[in-house]
């Protein structure tokens, strides 16, 4: 019984021992299937939570073969390519998963994609139309939405009546200096009567309307007329007594604007206020940096790259120069209203009180000219109709003569102001071929990008 027990015990461990033989058998021969991540990864079993049966399993090495990087970076997406594995969406993911490890190369985009942009809240929205067109210049679409300023209609109308209606009265404030007046007309109407210090003030501003009339953005500016301050009798005889008590000389002639109600302040936009606020080089305003901007501001900068453009061909250091040269006592006053620039109730400018251009202005370039270039190189995209005025008068070389022409046509009191001196005729025109040479540089600039 002894040895029958042990024999039974020896016969126990023998099969226990090929038991074992077999098993280690068959782990060593085990065979990694075609498409395997890496050698010697076991296969999962049905119950490891991957949805994985012994078919699906067949089928891996079709399903992964286009999903699976190539092998030197195998063994760094060994957990993306196992759940891309047939049994799980074989539909890319739109972004890393908790491991913070890489999606699947996501399929081959369309050939003419959707063109998108994130959101204010991240989502993707369409992307609105170009503002510019041809590199430097506002888009049609974009102009169209300018509001309107006033017409030529409107201003004829205004200014037939400012030459043949009496003047009823004469206030102080609400039109600039001290000498000014606002006057009320006896249709009802309203004007600034702006009397110079300097003649050359009231001519400045009647030469710088009719230059803007000459560019095409008359309509930013109110119609003005020039009248001779007669206290005896004619327009002014119902406001003698406020003539004499205003210390104007008889038979001077001052300029009648249209008065403009709830007009209200501008402050520069971003692009100049930002950069000259940090005393850093004003940086050209092109096609590049317009992106996020919204289209009211670029609606806004329309308007400002023609007042830029009009302030550098009249030399008017009474609006955003003013602000530039103020920087050196007060940094926020960039922050604060532009000189002579309101905003009328549509949104449209106004650019008011121009009486620095031209002829003042010329006189002064030595002071002003180093803040009216950086200003003027600071804009490279315009109206394609002022650039069109632009060249067509440097072409012909005819800016003073084209100006004279229109002010002695339009303005009755032309020939007793006067006209510019031969050298201020010169610098105008000296003016307008720089800004034509300046847009040439711009179109230059942004054909090569």
């Amino acid at each position: 019984m002894q040895r029958a027990g042990l024999a039974g015990l020896g016969s126990v461990a023998v099969l226990w021992l090929l038991a074992l033989a077999s098993l280690l058998g068959l782990w060593s021969g085990r065979i990694v299937e075609p498409g395997a991540v890496r050698p010697g990864l076991p296969q999962e079993r049905p119950d490891s939570g991957l949805g994985l049966d012994r078919g699906a399993a067949a089928r891996a090495p079709v399903a992964t073969s286009r999903l699976l990087r190539p092998s030197s970076q195998a063994a760094q997406k060994t957990f993306r390519a196992l759940l891309t594995l047939p049994g799980q969406s074989t539909e890319p993911q739109e972004g890393p998963d908790e491991s913070g490890q890489e999606p699947p190369p996501p399929p081959p985009a369309p050939a003419h994609p959707r063109r998108e942009k994130q959101g204010a809240l991240g989502g993707a929205e369409p992307l609105p139309a170009s503002p510019v067109r041809g590199g430097i210049f506002w888009s049609r679409a974009l102009e169209a939405q300018v509001p309107p300023g006033f017409s030529a209609e409107e201003a004829a109308s205004w200014l037939r009546a400012a030459r043949q209606t009496r003047v009823v009265s004469l206030e102080r404030g609400g039109c600039g200096r001290s000498s000014n007046r606002l006057a009320r007309l006896s249709d009802g109407s309203r004007a600034c009567v702006r009397y110079g210090i300097n003649p050359e003030q009231i001519q400045g501003e009647a030469l710088s309307y009719y230059l803007a009339g000459l560019l095409g953005m008359q309509e930013r500016l109110p119609p003005l007329a020039l009248s001779r301050v007669e206290a005896r009798g004619g327009q002014w005889a119902p406001v003698r007594d406020e003539v004499r008590g205003s210390h104007w000389a008889e038979g001077a002639v001052v300029s009648l604007a249209q008065w403009v109600d709830n007009l209200t302040d501008v402050v520069a936009p971003a692009p100049w206020r930002a950069e000259a606020a940090a005393g850093r080089r004003l940086q050209p305003l092109a096609a590049g940096e317009l992106r996020g901007l919204s289209q009211a501001q670029l609606v806004e900068l329309v308007q400002w790259s023609d007042l830029i453009l009009f302030d550098y061909l009249t030399a008017n250091f009474d609006r955003l120069v003013s602000n530039l040269f103020s920087l050196q006592w007060d940094p926020r006053v960039m922050h604060r209203a532009t000189s002579n620039l309101h905003r009328a109730p549509n949104g449209g400018l106004v650019f008011l009180d121009n009486e620095a251009g031209l002829v003042h202005g010329y006189r002064l370039l030595a002071m002003w000219d180093k803040y009216n270039e950086p200003l003027l190189r600071s804009v490279c995209v315009f109206r394609e109709a002022t650039a069109q005025r632009v060249r067509e008068l440097h072409r012909l070389r005819n800016a003073a003569s084209e100006l004279l022409r229109l002010y002695r046509t339009r303005e009755p009191l032309a020939e007793q102001l006067g006209f510019l001196s031969d050298q201020q005729a010169q610098l105008l025109q000296d003016r307008v071929d720089l800004v034509h040479k300046h847009i040439l540089h711009c179109k230059a600039k942004a054909a090569s990008l």
